[in-house]
């Protein structure tokens, strides 16, 4: 009885470890990201928020897998969902300031630069001791029309 118990409970944890997770993903769509595997980082990424729903970070994550996706095709569509995840995170996490750079350099980088300003001063405001902060003030003041 002692080892039917002892098997049942081997299996269950076995069975837990190898459960989907949001970390999982998120993980290996790092990985993906990082070997510039960007269809399989978007499949992971994708798999994360499906799993957690509220995870700004893995909209985050998407959205840059997105943008690297888009760089390579130049396919506007990919563009519009990089957009779209950067935005959904800020609507979970409206003080993410990571996706507030993120979303400001797509619009700065579109030629958008008076909608990417106000990203940016958010940002900064949230992270004033960010470490391209020189950088960034420099694209608000292009934003704001000035040189």
């Amino acid at each position: 009885m002692f080892r039917l118990f002892l098997a049942c409970l081997t299996l269950a944890v076995l069975l837990a470890c190898a459960g989907e997770s949001p970390e999982k993903y998120l993980q290996e769509g790092f990985v993906h990201f990082q070997k510039q595997e960007y269809d399989q980082a978007i499949i992971s990424y994708q798999k994360a928020v499906k799993l957690e729903p509220k995870a700004a970070a893995a909209y985050n994550m998407l959205g840059m897998a997105y943008r690297f996706k888009f760089q390579q095709l130049r396919n506007p569509d990919f563009q519009a969902q990089e957009m779209a995840a950067f935005s959904k995170a800020l609507e979970l996490d409206p003080n993410y300031w990571v996706a507030m750079i993120n979303l400001g350099t797509t619009y700065y980088f579109r030629g958008e630069k008076a909608k990417a300003a106000p990203w940016f001063k958010k940002a900064l405001a949230l992270n004033p001791d960010h470490p391209e902060k020189a950088q960034i003030e420099k694209m608000i003041a292009e934003g704001a029309g000035r040189p």
